[in-house]
Protein backbone atom coordinates (compact mmCIF):
# COMPACT_ATOMS: atom_id res chain seq x y z
CA UNK A 1 0.00 0.00 0.00
CA UNK A 2 1.22 3.59 -1.13
CA UNK A 3 2.08 5.95 1.69
CA UNK A 4 1.31 9.87 1.50
CA UNK A 5 5.36 9.92 1.11
CA UNK A 6 5.40 8.08 -1.62
CA UNK A 7 2.79 9.48 -3.28
CA UNK A 8 4.21 12.93 -3.06
CA UNK A 9 7.45 11.45 -4.50
CA UNK A 10 6.07 10.16 -7.30
CA UNK A 11 4.03 13.41 -8.42
CA UNK A 12 7.40 15.05 -8.43
CA UNK A 13 9.04 12.05 -10.48
CA UNK A 14 6.19 12.56 -12.99
CA UNK A 15 6.22 16.84 -13.15
CA UNK A 16 10.35 16.88 -13.06
CA UNK A 17 10.10 15.47 -16.45
CA UNK A 18 8.41 18.18 -18.03
CA UNK A 19 10.13 20.49 -16.27
CA UNK A 20 13.02 19.53 -17.25
CA UNK A 21 12.50 19.36 -20.93
CA UNK A 22 11.06 23.32 -20.06
CA UNK A 23 14.36 23.99 -18.72
CA UNK A 24 16.60 22.25 -21.40
CA UNK A 25 14.94 24.14 -24.18
CA UNK A 26 14.85 27.12 -22.17
CA UNK A 27 18.23 27.42 -21.77
CA UNK A 28 19.08 26.15 -25.28
CA UNK A 29 16.89 28.34 -27.08
CA UNK A 30 18.58 31.55 -24.77
CA UNK A 31 14.99 32.33 -23.84
CA UNK A 32 13.46 32.27 -27.04
CA UNK A 33 11.46 29.52 -25.90
CA UNK A 34 8.76 29.04 -22.59
CA UNK A 35 6.90 32.27 -23.23
CA UNK A 36 3.90 32.13 -21.38
CA UNK A 37 1.84 32.89 -24.73
CA UNK A 38 3.70 29.90 -26.50
CA UNK A 39 2.99 27.31 -23.63
CA UNK A 40 -0.63 28.60 -23.86
CA UNK A 41 -0.37 27.73 -27.42
CA UNK A 42 1.42 24.02 -26.29
CA UNK A 43 -0.98 23.36 -24.23
CA UNK A 44 -3.58 23.98 -26.91
CA UNK A 45 -1.89 21.84 -29.53
CA UNK A 46 -2.03 18.84 -26.87
CA UNK A 47 -5.46 18.23 -26.33
CA UNK A 48 -6.49 16.93 -29.66
CA UNK A 49 -3.64 14.36 -29.75
CA UNK A 50 -4.30 13.17 -26.21
CA UNK A 51 -8.16 12.59 -27.32
CA UNK A 52 -6.39 10.32 -30.38
CA UNK A 53 -4.03 8.81 -27.87
CA UNK A 54 -7.12 7.63 -25.36
CA UNK A 55 -9.05 6.69 -28.14
CA UNK A 56 -6.14 4.55 -29.43
CA UNK A 57 -5.07 3.37 -26.00
CA UNK A 58 -7.35 0.29 -25.57
CA UNK A 59 -6.56 -1.20 -28.72
CA UNK A 60 -2.82 -0.53 -27.90
CA UNK A 61 -2.58 -2.59 -24.77
CA UNK A 62 -4.87 -5.42 -26.58
CA UNK A 63 -1.96 -5.32 -29.49
CA UNK A 64 -4.49 -4.08 -31.71
CA UNK A 65 -2.77 -0.92 -34.30
CA UNK A 66 -5.53 0.90 -35.30
CA UNK A 67 -4.01 2.72 -38.29
CA UNK A 68 -6.96 3.85 -39.69
CA UNK A 69 -7.49 6.42 -36.35
CA UNK A 70 -6.05 9.28 -38.27
CA UNK A 71 -8.26 9.18 -41.66
CA UNK A 72 -11.45 8.87 -39.41
CA UNK A 73 -10.10 11.97 -37.72
CA UNK A 74 -9.71 13.67 -41.28
CA UNK A 75 -12.57 12.67 -42.78
CA UNK A 76 -14.98 13.82 -40.28
CA UNK A 77 -13.33 16.76 -39.92
CA UNK A 78 -13.50 17.41 -43.49
CA UNK A 79 -17.68 16.31 -43.41
CA UNK A 80 -18.08 19.19 -40.91
CA UNK A 81 -16.73 21.20 -42.69
CA UNK A 82 -18.19 20.84 -46.24
CA UNK A 83 -21.73 21.15 -44.54
CA UNK A 84 -20.55 24.78 -43.30
CA UNK A 85 -19.58 25.30 -46.88
CA UNK A 86 -22.19 23.86 -48.63
CA UNK A 87 -25.40 24.80 -46.47
CA UNK A 88 -23.96 27.58 -43.87
CA UNK A 89 -25.10 25.38 -40.92
CA UNK A 90 -24.63 26.68 -37.55
CA UNK A 91 -22.18 25.75 -34.35
CA UNK A 92 -24.07 23.33 -32.75
CA UNK A 93 -25.05 20.89 -35.68
CA UNK A 94 -21.46 21.19 -37.14
CA UNK A 95 -20.11 19.82 -34.12
CA UNK A 96 -22.92 17.13 -34.05
CA UNK A 97 -22.15 16.29 -37.59
CA UNK A 98 -18.67 15.68 -36.82
CA UNK A 99 -18.18 14.06 -33.71
CA UNK A 100 -21.58 11.37 -35.08
CA UNK A 101 -18.96 11.30 -38.13
CA UNK A 102 -16.33 9.94 -36.06
CA UNK A 103 -18.60 7.98 -33.95
CA UNK A 104 -19.91 5.83 -37.68
CA UNK A 105 -16.86 5.95 -39.26
CA UNK A 106 -14.96 4.68 -36.22
CA UNK A 107 -17.61 2.00 -35.05
CA UNK A 108 -17.38 0.82 -39.26
CA UNK A 109 -13.51 0.24 -38.10
CA UNK A 110 -14.42 -2.31 -35.24
CA UNK A 111 -17.08 -3.83 -37.63
CA UNK A 112 -14.78 -4.16 -40.47
CA UNK A 113 -12.41 -6.12 -37.86
CA UNK A 114 -15.16 -8.20 -36.28
CA UNK A 115 -16.35 -9.21 -40.11
CA UNK A 116 -12.96 -9.92 -41.84
CA UNK A 117 -10.99 -11.72 -39.42
CA UNK A 118 -7.54 -10.55 -40.22
CA UNK A 119 -4.36 -8.90 -38.13
CA UNK A 120 -5.75 -5.45 -36.89
CA UNK A 121 -3.22 -3.75 -38.63
CA UNK A 122 -4.60 -4.95 -42.07
CA UNK A 123 -7.57 -4.04 -41.55
CA UNK A 124 -6.60 -0.99 -40.48
CA UNK A 125 -4.45 -0.14 -43.59
CA UNK A 126 -7.00 -1.25 -46.10
CA UNK A 127 -10.01 1.32 -44.08
CA UNK A 128 -7.03 4.08 -44.12
CA UNK A 129 -6.82 3.77 -47.37
CA UNK A 130 -11.24 3.68 -47.96
CA UNK A 131 -11.39 6.87 -45.79
CA UNK A 132 -9.02 8.68 -47.81
CA UNK A 133 -9.83 8.03 -51.16
CA UNK A 134 -13.72 9.50 -49.74
CA UNK A 135 -11.52 12.42 -48.56
CA UNK A 136 -10.09 13.19 -51.71
CA UNK A 137 -13.77 12.39 -53.68
CA UNK A 138 -15.59 14.69 -51.32
CA UNK A 139 -13.04 17.31 -51.21
CA UNK A 140 -13.44 20.76 -53.04
CA UNK A 141 -10.10 21.93 -52.80
CA UNK A 142 -6.77 20.80 -50.79
CA UNK A 143 -7.48 22.53 -47.74
CA UNK A 144 -10.94 22.39 -46.40
CA UNK A 145 -11.57 25.68 -44.00
CA UNK A 146 -14.06 26.87 -41.24
CA UNK A 147 -13.94 30.30 -39.79
CA UNK A 148 -16.17 32.88 -37.33
CA UNK A 149 -18.22 31.57 -35.20
CA UNK A 150 -17.74 28.43 -36.44
CA UNK A 151 -14.42 27.69 -34.86
CA UNK A 152 -15.50 28.65 -30.92
CA UNK A 153 -14.79 25.32 -29.81
CA UNK A 154 -11.31 26.53 -29.96
CA UNK A 155 -10.94 28.84 -28.30
CA UNK A 156 -10.50 29.38 -24.53
CA UNK A 157 -11.98 28.52 -22.25
CA UNK A 158 -14.34 26.25 -24.14
CA UNK A 159 -11.62 23.95 -25.87
CA UNK A 160 -10.38 22.93 -22.29
CA UNK A 161 -13.47 22.54 -21.00
CA UNK A 162 -14.40 19.75 -23.94
CA UNK A 163 -10.93 18.49 -23.39
CA UNK A 164 -11.61 18.34 -19.46
CA UNK A 165 -15.13 16.35 -19.73
CA UNK A 166 -13.56 13.96 -22.47
CA UNK A 167 -10.43 13.48 -19.85
CA UNK A 168 -12.68 12.42 -17.10
CA UNK A 169 -15.04 10.37 -19.32
CA UNK A 170 -11.99 8.33 -20.07
CA UNK A 171 -10.30 8.58 -16.61
CA UNK A 172 -13.56 6.51 -15.49
CA UNK A 173 -13.99 4.39 -17.95
CA UNK A 174 -10.63 3.14 -17.65
CA UNK A 175 -10.25 2.50 -14.42
CA UNK A 176 -13.94 1.96 -13.08
CA UNK A 177 -15.89 -0.21 -15.47
CA UNK A 178 -16.27 -3.13 -16.50
CA UNK A 179 -14.70 -2.33 -20.00
CA UNK A 180 -11.66 -1.00 -18.38
CA UNK A 181 -11.10 -4.23 -16.42
CA UNK A 182 -11.79 -6.41 -19.37
CA UNK A 183 -9.21 -4.02 -21.24
CA UNK A 184 -6.37 -4.55 -18.30
CA UNK A 185 -6.86 -8.21 -18.20
CA UNK A 186 -6.64 -8.65 -22.22
CA UNK A 187 -3.55 -6.41 -22.07
CA UNK A 188 -1.99 -8.78 -19.54
CA UNK A 189 -2.92 -11.98 -21.37
CA UNK A 190 -5.96 -12.44 -23.91
CA UNK A 191 -5.67 -16.64 -23.70
CA UNK A 192 -5.87 -16.03 -19.48
CA UNK A 193 -8.67 -13.42 -20.16
CA UNK A 194 -10.72 -15.42 -21.89
CA UNK A 195 -10.28 -18.51 -19.56
CA UNK A 196 -11.41 -16.26 -16.89
CA UNK A 197 -14.91 -15.76 -18.34
CA UNK A 198 -14.17 -12.75 -20.84
CA UNK A 199 -15.40 -12.10 -23.85
CA UNK A 200 -12.64 -10.80 -25.77
CA UNK A 201 -14.47 -10.41 -29.08
CA UNK A 202 -17.03 -8.09 -27.27
CA UNK A 203 -13.63 -6.22 -25.99
CA UNK A 204 -12.40 -5.41 -29.12
CA UNK A 205 -15.68 -4.31 -30.86
CA UNK A 206 -15.92 -2.14 -27.54
CA UNK A 207 -12.86 -0.39 -27.80
CA UNK A 208 -13.60 1.07 -31.23
CA UNK A 209 -16.52 1.88 -30.11
CA UNK A 210 -15.17 3.87 -27.19
CA UNK A 211 -12.62 5.14 -29.70
CA UNK A 212 -15.19 5.95 -32.03
CA UNK A 213 -16.46 8.63 -29.54
CA UNK A 214 -12.93 10.26 -29.12
CA UNK A 215 -11.73 9.94 -32.04
CA UNK A 216 -14.88 12.59 -33.54
CA UNK A 217 -14.61 14.76 -30.45
CA UNK A 218 -10.70 15.18 -31.18
CA UNK A 219 -11.77 16.00 -34.61
CA UNK A 220 -13.82 18.49 -33.78
CA UNK A 221 -10.96 20.25 -31.63
CA UNK A 222 -8.51 19.82 -34.44
CA UNK A 223 -10.33 21.35 -36.90
CA UNK A 224 -11.76 24.16 -34.92
CA UNK A 225 -7.96 25.16 -33.45
CA UNK A 226 -6.44 25.02 -36.55
CA UNK A 227 -9.67 26.71 -38.62
CA UNK A 228 -8.60 24.27 -41.48
CA UNK A 229 -7.81 20.39 -42.34
CA UNK A 230 -5.83 19.22 -44.79
CA UNK A 231 -7.28 16.45 -47.35
CA UNK A 232 -5.32 12.84 -46.67
CA UNK A 233 -3.09 11.33 -49.47
CA UNK A 234 -0.26 8.70 -50.11
CA UNK A 235 -1.16 7.38 -46.03
CA UNK A 236 -0.57 10.84 -45.08
CA UNK A 237 -3.72 10.79 -42.51
CA UNK A 238 -1.25 8.50 -40.36
CA UNK A 239 0.95 10.71 -39.66
CA UNK A 240 -1.30 12.41 -37.32
CA UNK A 241 -1.17 9.04 -34.79
CA UNK A 242 2.75 8.45 -34.98
CA UNK A 243 3.44 11.29 -32.05
CA UNK A 244 0.42 10.38 -30.60
CA UNK A 245 1.14 6.87 -30.41
CA UNK A 246 4.65 8.11 -29.16
CA UNK A 247 2.56 9.64 -26.19
CA UNK A 248 1.29 6.38 -24.97
CA UNK A 249 4.33 4.70 -24.38
CA UNK A 250 5.56 7.49 -22.83
CA UNK A 251 2.00 7.14 -20.16
CA UNK A 252 3.48 3.25 -20.32
CA UNK A 253 6.93 4.48 -19.41
CA UNK A 254 5.47 7.01 -16.56
CA UNK A 255 2.63 4.39 -15.29
CA UNK A 256 4.58 3.50 -12.71
CA UNK A 257 4.29 7.13 -11.13
CA UNK A 258 1.13 7.90 -11.98
CA UNK A 259 -2.46 6.44 -13.61
CA UNK A 260 -1.88 5.97 -17.35
CA UNK A 261 -4.46 8.26 -18.26
CA UNK A 262 -2.61 11.27 -16.53
CA UNK A 263 0.36 9.82 -18.00
CA UNK A 264 -0.93 9.97 -21.52
CA UNK A 265 -1.54 13.86 -21.19
CA UNK A 266 1.58 14.31 -19.76
CA UNK A 267 3.66 12.80 -22.41
CA UNK A 268 1.84 14.57 -25.41
CA UNK A 269 2.24 17.99 -23.85
CA UNK A 270 6.03 16.42 -23.35
CA UNK A 271 6.22 15.72 -27.20
CA UNK A 272 4.63 19.19 -28.39
CA UNK A 273 7.07 20.84 -26.07
CA UNK A 274 9.64 18.98 -27.77
CA UNK A 275 8.26 19.84 -31.34
CA UNK A 276 8.22 24.43 -30.33
CA UNK A 277 11.31 23.55 -28.57
CA UNK A 278 13.19 22.38 -31.39
CA UNK A 279 11.58 24.68 -33.65
CA UNK A 280 12.94 27.56 -31.27
CA UNK A 281 16.33 26.75 -31.68
CA UNK A 282 16.03 26.81 -35.70
CA UNK A 283 16.31 23.13 -36.53
CA UNK A 284 15.44 22.02 -40.20
CA UNK A 285 12.62 19.53 -40.36
CA UNK A 286 14.85 16.60 -40.58
CA UNK A 287 16.94 17.33 -37.40
CA UNK A 288 14.27 17.99 -35.68
CA UNK A 289 12.70 14.64 -36.55
CA UNK A 290 16.45 13.31 -35.18
CA UNK A 291 16.54 15.16 -32.21
CA UNK A 292 13.11 14.15 -31.51
CA UNK A 293 13.79 10.48 -31.91
CA UNK A 294 16.75 10.50 -29.56
CA UNK A 295 15.24 12.83 -26.84
CA UNK A 296 12.46 10.53 -26.75
CA UNK A 297 15.00 7.31 -26.36
CA UNK A 298 16.54 8.95 -23.79
CA UNK A 299 13.44 9.70 -22.05
CA UNK A 300 11.90 6.13 -22.47
CA UNK A 301 15.42 4.52 -21.36
CA UNK A 302 16.00 6.62 -17.87
CA UNK A 303 11.86 6.23 -17.05
CA UNK A 304 12.06 2.37 -17.72
CA UNK A 305 15.69 1.95 -15.49
CA UNK A 306 15.31 4.95 -13.57
CA UNK A 307 15.89 2.51 -10.69
CA UNK A 308 19.25 0.85 -11.92
CA UNK A 309 20.47 4.24 -12.25
CA UNK A 310 19.25 5.20 -8.48
CA UNK A 311 21.39 1.96 -7.22
CA UNK A 312 24.21 2.14 -9.40
CA UNK A 313 24.70 6.05 -7.79
CA UNK A 314 24.35 4.31 -4.19
CA UNK A 315 26.53 1.50 -5.37
CA UNK A 316 29.22 4.03 -6.30
CA UNK A 317 28.64 6.46 -3.02
CA UNK A 318 28.86 3.25 -0.43
CA UNK A 319 32.27 2.10 -2.55
CA UNK A 320 33.62 5.51 -2.06
CA UNK A 321 32.62 5.58 1.72
CA UNK A 322 34.26 1.79 2.04
CA UNK A 323 37.81 3.43 0.36
CA UNK A 324 37.52 6.43 2.88
CA UNK A 325 36.78 4.36 5.53
CA UNK A 326 39.60 1.80 4.88
CA UNK A 327 42.19 4.30 4.25
CA UNK A 328 41.47 5.30 7.82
Amino acid sequence: MKTKSDTVKNVCKVVMLPVFVYLLFFICSGGAFGKPASLIMNLKQTLAPTLISFAMCSNMLCNRMDLSAGAVVMLSAMFGAKMVYLYGIGLIPFALIVVGAGIVLGTISGIMYMLLRVPAIVTALGVCMVYETLSNLASISWVTAINGEITTLGRFPYCLIIFAIMFVLFYIIFNYTKFGYNVRACASSQRIAKNSGVNTKKTAFLCYVVSSLFLGVAALLKISIQGSIDTPMYMSSTNIIFNCMLGIYVGLALEQYCNLVIGIFIGNFILNMLTTGLLSMGLSASLQDTASGIFLLVIMIFTYNNQRVMNFISERKLKKELVRTNAQ
